[in-house]
């Protein structure tokens, strides 16, 4: 596997069916060495990396933002009440 990695917002790239030694996506990638590749994959967006001469040398995990609220599903009689409000429009009836 071969991995880049853009220093600017920490996306990352694989190429799972050649290896690349090299950045293939021109400036602002990095190639990740293949210790790494499992950080990336981990961490990536949330984390900061670690560059030294050019080359990463390590990714640190950053605070992830808390997860959303789930979403409410409405109850079995607002789904019904719904459904015969649409089915009232569609044939024009008034309720």
């Amino acid at each position: 596997m071969s991995m880049i990695i853009n220093a600017s917002n920490n996306a990352y790239e694989r190429q799972s069916h050649r290896r690349y030694l090299e950045n293939w996506n021109g400036d602002g990638w990095i190639p990740v060495p293949p210790e790494l590749e499992a950080k990336a994959v981990e961490y990536c967006p949330y984390c900061e990396l670690v560059i030294e001469d050019g080359r990463l040398v390590d990714i640190v995990p950053t605070e992830r933002p808390p997860e959303p609220e789930p979403v409410v599903e409405p109850t079995e009689t607002e789904r019904l009440r719904a459904d015969i409000d649409f089915l009232a429009a569609m044939t024009g009836v008034q309720l």
